[in-house]
């Protein structure tokens, strides 16, 4: 069927041409249903009447229609008729990009030609004042995509868009992929074409897989890529702005390749205007090494808005030898130790010698105490806490071992110092003279004199999620359980009473911290089981209590501003305690999980997401695809048939977990839960028609079921004591009688392996009733054994005992283990503190068990280190893959970010 104006493709009326290249033919259409002009591409024939493959370009493009952001171009949906496919799209109007950095592009916006006119490679650079908005936008974009795990691919400026009104828009967002077209593995250095556009001749006639001058040296180089690829891609589209020309060119395409692979860009071509820290971002995102490569496009974002604003000039050291060069490459962790070591050295004597906080903010990173990892960040509190003078950092960690404990971090020494006393402990919060520290530890709130070394214990509190705060007066507040309002306590000693009183709908209050005059404090409702971000405002002399700030968390307030969270960023508002009232703009300062600050100008944070994707991996650690959207993951687990993925999904916008299902190959999900409190820690039953998950009711936790497919009503298997501020579901035994789950032991702050009966009585019963830390019990494919994590040698290893007798017990792990899973095979597997998966060969006969081998396997690196109770993994039935929950950002949990002279940034906002 020949397409012309006039012809009809469903209710598309063709117009006029608007393009043609490898991934079809792109037509101006008329929408006569809602009177609207779309773009239609029409897809390649070899695509249309490949059936196979035209269900794979279907699931992908449901993910990218599912994409709703202002800077890409939105994707209506699939339209057929006579044979004939295309996707329709958003019709942008304007200019692409390449367009105007041609030497037609339109006066005002341009710099003078960098090559003469008249030339064929004329082009001109766009002004620094119009590239970085431009640039700024492409990278919203690119993060939206990112965080959904979703890749462009094939980034250049012939697909971008810049409409009238200044607007960027981002075109053929991820069709490389949904075209099958994902160049890993191809022969390009044999392609016919010499045109910088490649293909496949042979297998894929005329399919565009790439842009020679735009591709990242690991996808010239056919490898498979990621969204560092993308990050390249940035780089040469910014370069090529700012300098009016392509940053790797050449007479041929394989010219072209060798040059991404093995050349350096013209540095020079950059205009002597640039500022360094736009320089310095562009090398980054130009490193060949993807493992060197600026990782995160949401710092190029960053970095160019601070550029735009005018904070932070001159951060960023002046242009030298290039990232990548032999001596970087061979001197990588000696520069980082020394450029850190100079920054804490600079930054201390910026701050101890200057009578007050001067210039512009500094951005800089503290390693960890050696051989440790931060915990995972609770939604509330924070691994580190800044001491209010400024000079020291309190800092909960985990070393090799599995062993938490807090460590002194002075800002003037490279050297940490661990606390005594303090095995176990998390959220720490400093007394107003810095004296002293209070934690969580043992199921109790104690404290630490850093002068004597005394440890004082003050309370149960098995809620250390939910984080405490020192007044002046000398007292404390806390939450005792995840389901109570605030308590207070006196610092000395003495029985805790209620500070405040659950207001309506709440189901608790936390994450406390006091006002300057000791006696007001700021407070969260919801803490612990939050169905929206909201900060209040209460007193030690009255019972009223108050809105500050709703669609905000965290509370901290320093230097006559409140700060908070929001979307992953901290941000810092101007507030009178006196009145308890905003004003001004709220300003982002850093992107963190989590954060402390200090008057003294220092905000210290736990950097990156908590973000992470599912992903499959072989036994060699192979990554061969991913699943679902990149979301905040909980847990997931396989259905018995292999076709589907359960996980519990992070809200942030209501701070509540729900489950969602996948298709184990890819493709949307369907959300199975709803409503408020936490759904999470799901198992499928043996048949796989049901569902068993981790409940709330009332504040009380649960065990509740529904079928698989998220029909019907829930039903509650059994309902949890009061004193129980935590269970989880872990596994159903292969007859379908067994359910094991575990819970906290409020007082003790414990976990405890249980198995309820799904006949007779029902009551519940713990198979290794043993006085330690217990969890993640998992039932063997023929059900006559039962593995599970326990604390009982003083650290985390995984024990077998026989079920449901019960009178055997054995050790399987040797050097510490936990969250262990079997196959169908009868094989045992378990993750070590390192994030290792090990495979253990046991042997079995009757009731004894011998353990033949045991096989390390990969690493990965998931959002949290407590390999006790998190479930971030899964294996298939015949343990040939592994379904991991990977974090977007690994090295939020290997050092601490620093924000020195913070006000400054929210003067320049002023």
């Amino acid at each position: 069927m020949g397409l012309s104006a006039g012809t009809k493709i469903g209710p598309y009326e063709i117009l006029s041409p608007l393009g043609a290249g490898g991934m079809g033919e792109v037509w101006r259409a008329r929408d006569t249903k809602l009177n609207r002009d779309v773009a239609l591409k029409v897809l390649p024939e070899a695509l249309a009447q490949d059936g196979q493959r035209m269900v794979r370009f279907q699931r992908e493009a449901q993910v990218l229609a599912s994409m709703n952001h202002p800077n890409i171009a939105a994707i209506y949906g699939l339209e057929e008729s006579d044979g004939l496919r295309a996707l329709v799209m958003e019709l942008v109007e304007g200019q692409t990009l390449a367009e105007q950095i041609g030497r037609n592009a339109p006066a005002g916006r341009l710099k003078s030609p960098s090559v003469a006119p008249g030339t064929e490679t004329a082009h001109q650079a766009v002004s620094t004042d119009d590239a970085l908005p431009i640039a700024k936008q492409i990278a919203d974009a690119l993060e939206y995509a990112h965080d959904r795990g979703i890749i462009h691919r094939d980034l250049k400026p012939a697909n971008i868009k810049i409409t009238p009104e200044g607007t960027v828009k981002v075109l053929d967002f991820g069709l490389a992929k949904a075209l099958d077209l994902d160049p890993t593995g191809s022969d390009l250095f044999n392609s016919p074409t010499l045109s910088p556009t490649l293909s496949i001749a042979a297998t894929q006639a005329g399919v565009i897989l790439g842009t020679a001058a735009y591709m990242s040296p690991e996808q010239a180089r056919g490898k498979q890529v990621d969204r560092r690829a993308d990050i390249w891609a940035f780089g040469c589209v910014l370069f090529e702005m700012l300098s009016g020309k392509k940053m790797f060119a050449g007479d041929t395409v394989t010219d072209v390749l060798a040059a991404v692979v093995r050349a350096e860009p013209e540095w020079e071509a950059l205009p002597g205007d640039t500022s360094p820290r736009i320089r310095e971002l562009i090398r980054r995102c130009l490193t060949k090494d993807p493992k060197q490569r600026l990782q995160a496009i949401g710092e190029a974002r960053i970095a160019i808005e601070d550029t735009i604003s005018g904070v932070g000039a001159g951060l960023v050291p002046a242009p030298g030898r290039p990232q990548g060069s032999p001596l970087q490459r061979a001197l990588p962790w000696t520069l980082a130790v020394v450029a850190i070591a100079a920054l804490i050295v600079v930054a201390y004597l910026w701050r101890f010698a200057a009578p007050a906080p001067q210039g512009s903010p500094v951005f800089a990173d503290i390693p960890l105490p050696e051989s440790t990892s931060l915990g995972s960040a609770s939604y509330s509190t924070a691994p580190v806490a800044v001491s209010p003078d400024g000079k020291q950092l309190a800092i909960a960690a985990t070393d090799t071992k599995g062993a938490a404990r807090l460590y002194l971090q002075p800002l003037a020494s490279k050297q940490a110092k661990a606390i005594a006393g303090t095995d176990d402990a998390a959220s720490p919060f400093w007394s107003p003279d810095g004296g002293s520290l209070g934690f969580f530890a043992d199921g109790k709130l104690k404290t630490v004199s850093l002068a004597n070394g005394n440890v004082r214990v003050l309370a149960d509190a098995t809620c250390w999620g939910n984080g405490g705060a020192w007044g002046r007066s000398g007292i404390i507040l806390f939450t005792p359980s995840c389901n109570t309002p605030l308590y207070k306590v006196s610092s000395s000693g003495g029985t805790p009473t209620p500070a405040t009183k659950l207001q309506n709908g709440e189901a608790d209050e936390g994450t406390p911290v006091f006002l300057p005059d000791g006696r007001h404090f700021l407070y969260v409702p919801n803490a612990y089981i939050s169905t929206s971000g909201s900060i209040g405002i209460g007193s030690l002399d009255s019972s009223e209590q108050s809105l500050v700030l709703k669609g905000g968390r965290f509370p901290q307030f320093a230097s006559g501003s409140l700060f908070f969270t929001l979307d992953n960023r901290v941000f810092a508002q101007r507030f009178d305690p006196a009145t308890g009232k905003l004003s001004g703009k709220a300003v982002a300062l850093a992107e963190a999980q989590t954060y402390s600050v200090s008057d003294a100008g220092v905000l210290a944070y736990q950097g990156g997401t908590i973000q992470a994707r599912l992903e499959w991996f072989d036994r060699n650690g192979n990554s061969l695809a991913t699943v679902g959207p990149v979301a905040a993951y909980q847990d997931t687990k396989i259905s018995p048939d292999g076709k589907h993925i359960l996980a519990g999904v992070f809200d942030p916008e209501n701070h509540s977990v729900n489950l969602w299902s996948f298709p184990s190959t890819g493709g949307p999900g369907t959300r199975l839960t709803f409503g408020n409190g936490n759904h999470l820690d799901s198992v499928w039953s043996p048949d796989g028609r049901y569902i068993a998950y981790s409940c709330q009711s009332k504040g009380r936790w649960g065990i509740c079921q529904k079928p698989a497919d998220g029909s019907g009503a829930a039903e509650t298997l059994i309902t949890l004591g009061a004193d129980i501020p935590w269970a989880q579901a872990i596994d159903w035994s292969p007859d379908g009688r067994y359910l094991s789950f575990d819970e906290i032991v409020g007082k003790s702050a414990r976990g405890e392996v249980w198995v309820l009966p799904l006949f007779g009585d029902r009551k519940p019963f713990r198979p290794s009733p043993v006085d330690a830390d217990q969890a993640n019990g998992v039932f063997s494919p023929d059900g006559h054994w039962l593995a599970y994590g326990s604390k009982e040698t003083g650290r985390y290893e995984v024990y077998v005992v026989s079920f449901p007798a019960l009178d055997a017990k054995f050790q399987i792990s040797q050097n510490g283990g936990g969250a262990p899973r079997w196959d169908k095979k009868g094989h045992l597997y378990f993750r070590t503190v390192g994030n290792r998966l090990v495979e253990a060969d046991l042997e079995t006969s009757g009731k004894s068990l011998r353990v033949k081998a045991l096989h390390p396997f990969f690493q990965w690196s998931p959002p949290s280190l407590n390999i006790a109770w998190d479930k971030f993994y899964d294996v298939n039935a015949d343990g040939s893959r592994f379904l991991v929950v990977q974090s977007t950002d690994p090295t939020a949990s290997r050092s601490i970010g620093l924000l020195l002279n913070w006000q400054a940034k929210l003067k320049v906002k002023e």
